[in-house]
């Protein structure tokens, strides 16, 4: 990925560093996403290989690095940035009607922590400054009850479930839709009105 002409920018918070993935961090996310006890709620299937995990660096990282979009960023302590404890990013969802979705995994290792809550305040910050996006949402499975308590920390307001909306590990599950809105975020955050307009 290195001939990419952009890449997302590394961003720091008081414990961590978020930065691009590459194919050096493929071990490191299989460590973590091919744990079944932290996929059990995640919208994506358990890795089953390293091989997964790099296609996963590899692959759908560039793919989301070509939209210029930060997805997904490696979640590392500051004192270890070599390796990934996790990841979270923001994509489009419509783009024309200025609507991204929030994402994010950690490993079992460092739950309980607020390190996600962490993570995700510098990226909500990075992103509605730097992108033309309304709504910032975000889905979790019902059951997560942990997910839950993140979004509410991050003061993402609850919207609903839609039922029996995803199918996974042979079961349908209800998944539950968040979003905090540019000016609730900004409000939020003490972050100056915006002066990105909407194309």
């Amino acid at each position: 990925m290195s001939s990419l002409a952009w890449r997302p920018p590394i961003l720091e918070t008081e414990r961590l560093y978020l930065r691009p993935l590459d194919e050096n961090d493929a071990d490191a996310v299989f460590a973590y996403a091919g744990n079944p006890n932290m996929t059990h709620y995640t919208l994506w299937e358990t890795h089953r290989s390293r091989d997964d995990s790099l296609l996963f660096v590899r692959d759908y990282a560039y793919s989301r690095y070509c939209e210029r979009v930060p997805e997904p960023l490696g979640m590392t302590l500051r004192e270890r940035p070599d390796w990934v404890i996790g990841s979270l990013g923001c994509f489009w969802v419509s783009k024309p009607n200025a609507i991204m979705e929030l994402g994010y995994a950690l490993s079992e290792s460092y739950w309980g922590q607020g390190l996600v809550v962490e993570a995700a305040r510098v990226l909500l910050d990075y992103t509605f400054t730097e992108y033309p996006v309304e709504r910032m949402q975000a889905r979790v499975v019902v059951e997560n009850r942990a997910s839950h308590r993140v979004l509410q920390k991050l003061g993402f307001v609850f919207e609903g479930n839609q039922r029996a909306s995803l199918f996974r590990r042979g079961k349908f599950w209800d998944v539950a839709y968040y979003s905090v809105l540019r000016a609730e975020w900004e409000q939020l955050r003490g972050l100056p009105p915006s002066m990105l307009h909407l194309v």
